[in-house]
């Protein structure tokens, strides 16, 4: 009997797999029945056969049965949603992707003996001193290939276009005055629409320069040279193999431990604030790279005067990449000076203070050449965003927000923190003594950078002003890892060490990299995608949502269940009963509990269905045989009106909110908006976006109708609001989306805009057109799907600019125009499903054809209605 074990086993963990790769998700919230959607049963074959195969390369369980026990107990969390039994929010936290990574996390434990079989030929790789750091940097290089390639579409944004264009400027005309590379629009093989120059301020002589430092483009010219924008990707990636070999050599100098070395390098080159600025044009990842090279000389370098010049040039050269790092190079410069002062060694205090000064000398003179004055403030003239102020709401957001946070991101940063214990100190005090400076040094940076009003760092993913202290925290993460010599705290690091990289591999992964962006809601993406079912947003800090109190109050929470957890494991350990299962299953139990303490505290009900259901919609669309589960039994038998759901969110009602109803995204199709609001003036209206709205995409009057005629959406769309009037907006009252159909139109980019085109409302994606109030472009060299109010034919005129143009447009059909330089002509739309795919070839720049406009947009065709 013992035998069946392993095939027990296998077929527990494909049930709990194809239930976790299921949704699950409520009719509504007035009605929280929940339903699901399964793949076919047959998919269960392909959970069970891998993990049948991984049961024959692992070692026999010594007592098979409580192992199987223990298996059927950790895939409890992601069964029990898929059980007709009545359940709180907490409950419903391991459902959508989180309970995938649960899932995954549970074979890890379970086939841990087979995955280190399958591991083993690689170990001597690994295992080497002297081959590890090669392979730390050759991993980096192909993974951040990999993510530039698929991460394509986020990329460049942000500052990243200003700084390519200096690097244009240099290689092109060999300055840095880059008005003239806007005016020709150099940016345009990497950037689609319009770049203004970045400037606060000109030069003494009139001239533009860039707010950006020179430094990065510096270090980009080679790489344009050779290949413009993808050269100057490869460059970054080079950087950052050389960060991530530097990283574990640093680690294994201060060590001498290949684990700790791996973990210092892979908590540091693997979390996301270094990683997803790997290959992003910024300088903060170069940054952390010269730092790191600091860093090393001062924990390696004795009377080597090679190893002291070539410190004090990577200092020397970090207030160059920006103006912030000023108080890095003179923190560790002022390390250095002590040490050497102390060891009263003239010659090598002389080797490290004069090529520092040189540089130092350089940089002041810089802004004296350009702007007339040594300030480094002049770039930004009067502007200034500096306050004392700032710090109690940045320096929470810099380490904790869910969107922008250093920790939140990349928790096992915080194991840096351990190599300052007193068993450090006593074993080897001047590593602790460096370790000391340098981990102050990191504190003092970031009180600087949370004292800047925009501390998030703009439009660029987490914690991007923060990223040059990571790879210096790479060798006391290593040495916090070996001091460590509890089995509690060192499951605790490796639980953070796994959050941090599966938290850069969803990043990275999901939506091509998108999630990585947000906009400053309060809302982070990650968390709405990975746990749709719930709130989980709402029980994570987050720094432009609460108030700093409330946020230290989250963060607080949350630390209070870690304490909890490790306190549990070192009581279990002390008795010798901790292992894998107690972790994760204590790990099961604690994230729903700190949600639920949240929850309680903010008086929510911790459940937000409306990104599950509109999953559930999409993938009823999509499959081909759904199968759908009846979780919560009907009150009248199974029916197929049980399945049907409405979509509606929370929301705070007042009289200054006109916005009843908001969902971030739903997909093309045909929809009802449906009220229980009443009243004389109670109307409302669908659009897109919170901008003021002149016309809807559908109108309902609340006094006459309960739910509106159906109205098209021919594309996906994002931010989907219902507006109401005053009287519809105070007034008590559910209102929802009802779905008559969902497609999943090929190749449709997501509409961001709904925009009056005569007598109807067009959806219109962030790119490739351009609305204007009677009529839109379409951009030059385009390929854009619009979406039209319904599928029946359009009259639309057709006008070239300044430019001859080729137009295509398919729907039901595909047609083709030329047009020369100014020609009108009309034609008819005909669209399939309520979208029209338009493609254009050739285009003009207004500003450089007609002096004196500064349009720098690159349009083909001017489309209007008749």
């Amino acid at each position: 009997m013992p035998a069946l074990v392993p095939l027990l086993t296998a077929a527990a963990l494909a049930l709990a797999g194809w239930l976790a790769t299921g949704i699950v998700t409520v009719r509504s919230l007035d009605e929280p029945a929940r339903i699901g959607l399964l793949g076919a049963p047959a998919t269960l074959l392909l959970f069970f056969l891998p993990l049948l195969a991984l049961s024959a390369v692992g070692a026999r369980a010594a007592r098979p049965w409580r192992s199987l026990a223990r298996t059927a107990l950790l895939g409890l969390p992601v069964v029990l949603p898929w059980l007709p039994l009545p359940l709180t929010p907490a409950l419903l936290v391991w459902t959508g992707p989180l309970a995938v990574a649960w899932w995954l996390a549970v074979v890890a434990y379970v086939y841990a003996d087979a995955f280190a079989a399958l591991a083993r030929p690689i170990q001597g790789l690994v295992a080497s001193p002297t081959r590890a750091p090669l392979v730390a940097g050759l991993v980096t290089g192909v993974a951040l290939v990999a993510t530039a390639w698929h991460t394509a579409p986020q990329h460049p944004r942000g500052d990243e276009p200003d700084y390519l264009i200096i690097a244009q400027s240099l290689w092109l005309d060999g300055d840095l005055q880059i008005e003239n590379n806007h005016t020709r629009a150099d940016y345009a093989a990497y950037h689609a629409t319009v770049l203004p120059p970045s400037y606060l301020a000109r030069g003494h002589n009139g001239a533009i320069y860039s707010v950006h430092a020179p430094g990065l483009p510096v270090l980009l010219v080679p790489g344009v040279a050779l290949a413009g924008y993808g050269g100057a990707v490869a460059t970054m990636v080079l950087l950052a193999m050389i960060g991530a070999w530097l990283a574990w050599q640093v680690s294994w100098a201060v060590t001498q431990d290949v684990h700790a070395s791996w973990l210092g390098t892979l908590a540091t080159v693997g979390g996301a604030p270094f990683f997803l600025h790997g290959a992003a044009i910024f300088p903060d990842a170069p940054a952390s790279l010269l730092t790191l090279v600091a860093l090393w000389a001062l924990v390696t370098t004795g009377p080597d005067r090679r190893g002291l010049v070539l410190a004090a040039l990577a200092l020397g050269l970090l207030p160059w990449l920006h103006t912030r790092y000023a108080l890095l190079s003179v923190g560790l410069g002022a390390a250095f000076v002590a040490r050497l002062a102390w060891r009263r060694d003239v010659r090598a205090l002389v080797a490290f203070v004069a090529p520092a000064a040189v540089l130092a000398v350089a940089w002041f003179g810089f802004f004296v050449a350009v702007y007339g004055t040594p300030s480094p403030s002049a770039p930004y003239g009067a502007y200034t965003q500096m306050a004392l102020a700032h710090l109690r709401p940045g320096l929470p957001g810099l380490l904790f927000d869910q969107q922008f946070g250093l920790l939140a991101s990349a928790p096992v940063l915080l194991v840096a923190l351990v190599s300052l214990r007193p068993a450090v100190r006593q074993g080897a005090p001047r590593i602790w003594g460096v370790a000391l400076t340098v981990i102050a040094l990191g504190l003092a940076y970031t009180c600087v950078v949370a004292a800047y009003r925009m501390w998030w760092g703009g439009l660029s993913a987490p914690a991007r002003f923060l990223a040059p202290l990571v790879l210096p925290l790479a060798p006391w993460i290593a040495l916090g890892w070996q001091s460590l010599r509890t089995r509690a705290s060192r499951h605790a690091v490796v639980g953070l060490l796994l959050v941090s990289l599966a938290f850069t591999a969803l990043l990275v992964v999901v939506e091509q990299g998108a999630l990585a962006y947000n906009t400053r809601d309060g809302r982070a993406q990650w968390a709405v995608w990975v746990s749709p079912l719930v709130d989980l947003v709402a029980a994570l800090p987050a720094a432009h949502r609460d108030a700093p109190g409330v946020v230290l109050r989250d963060v607080a929470i949350w630390a209070i269940s870690a304490a909890a957890v490790w306190g549990l494991w070192r009581r279990l350990e002390r008795r010798g009963r901790l292992d894998g299962f107690v972790s994760l299953l204590s790990v099961a139990v604690a994230v729903p509990a700190a949600s639920t303490a949240i929850w309680t505290a903010r008086g929510v009900s911790g459940l937000a269905p409306e990104h599950s259901q509109v999953r559930y919609l999409e993938a009823r669309a999509a499959a081909a045989a759904p199968w759908l589960v009846t979780i919560s039994p009907p009150p009248r038998g199974r029916t197929r009106a049980w399945f049907e759901i409405d979509l509606e969110g929370r929301r705070q009602r007042g009289a200054s909110d006109y916005t009843v109803l908001r969902l971030d995204r739903l997909p093309a199709g045909r929809y009802r908006v449906c009220t229980d609001v009443t009243g004389p003036g109670a109307r409302l209206g669908v659009t897109l976006g919170e901008g003021r709205a002149t016309r809807f995409l559908m109108d309902l009057d609340a006094s006459t109708a309960r739910c509106s005629p159906p109205f098209e959406l021919g594309l996906p769309v994002a931010g989907l609001v219902v507006k109401g009037s005053r009287e519809a907006a105070v007034a008590h009252g559910r209102t929802w989306l009802v779905a008559d159909a969902v497609r999943v139109p090929p190749r449709a980019r997501v509409a961001t805009q709904a925009a009056p085109l005569g007598a109807g409302v067009w959806l219109l994606p962030e790119t490739g057109i351009y609305a204007e109030p009677d009529g839109a472009w379409l951009a030059g060299d385009s390929d854009v799907t619009i979406g039209l109010p319904s599928s029946a034919p359009v009259a639309v005129s057709l006008r070239a600019g300044a430019a001859d143009v080729v137009v295509t447009w398919s729907g039901a059909g595909e047609e083709e125009i030329r047009l020369a330089a100014g020609e009108t002509r009309l034609v008819t739309l005909r669209p399939e499903q309520g979208r029209v795919r338009l493609r254009a070839r050739g285009g003009f720049r207004p500003a450089q054809v007609s002096p004196g406009n500064g349009d720098q947009r690159y349009l083909a065709a001017w489309i209007a209605t008749r």
